[in-house]
């Protein structure tokens, strides 16, 4: 059945409308949380910055999430200091595949730079059952056949395998391996630790700074 243009015009100014409504919410709900964050970071005593553009390019060399995918953007951010350390966190965003096989990445991350530090380039995240089969077929992998509770839960890779091995001590390991589902990566003077989505709200920020300095004890006050 056709419509007429008479029943046709109040049905495309509806859709318009429900659009436009939804996009006024959504873009409300953003303003709110981001002067959220703002005030969490007033208070705190960090500088909050709405977005630092292109600041993931002096990390894409050193870092695989930062080499990863495209249309790259580097969102809300806070500096200041964890437990008397400075660090940065921030929301960054990436995009894999094109058209209708995209998808949209966020991450929560945490950046810490310390001058005189020499960590070996390395990644590691939770291992799934792709990276699983990955590894039938040449996927990179470092295990620790001593250690399968570690090589179970994690992939972990490097350019210098044998650097990368002497970075992960015996107490590294089961530190990691206790804290579960960890994605950390480092290389130089940089490293950084992230989540899946977007920055936590500000009744939930401390938590996830914490968690995230705890990690990074492990390596650069280890």
């Amino acid at each position: 059945m056709t419509l007429s243009p008479d029943l046709l015009l109040p049905v495309i100014g509806g859709t318009a409308a429900l659009v436009g409504g939804l996009w006024l919410v959504g873009r409300a709900i953003e303003t709110r949380r981001r002067e959220a964050l703002e005030q969490y970071a007033l208070v705190r005593g960090y500088r909050f910055e709405r977005e630092r553009p292109g600041g993931e390019r002096q990390l894409e060399n050193e870092l695989e999430l930062f080499k990863t995918g495209h249309s790259r953007k580097w969102g809300y951010t806070l500096v200041g200091r964890v437990n008397s350390r400075a660090c940065t966190a921030f929301e960054y965003r990436y995009v894999t595949g094109s058209g209708k096989n995209s998808n949209t990445h966020r991450c929560a991350v945490m950046l810490w730079e310390a001058d005189g530090a020499a960590v070996p380039a390395f990644t590691l995240t939770p291992e799934g059952f792709l990276d699983r089969v990955g590894q039938l077929f040449g996927m990179q992998d470092f295990d620790f056949a001593e250690d399968p509770e570690f090589s179970k839960a994690y992939r972990l890779r490097g350019p210098d395998e044998a650097a990368v091995r002497a970075l992960f001590t015996s107490n590294r390991r089961a530190a990691l391996a206790a804290a579960k589902g960890q994605r950390v990566s480092g290389s130089g003077r940089y490293l950084v630790w992230w989540r899946l989505g977007r920055l936590p709200g500000p009744d939930r920020l401390d938590q996830f700074l914490a968690d995230g300095d705890q990690v990074r004890r492990q390596f650069l006050d280890a």
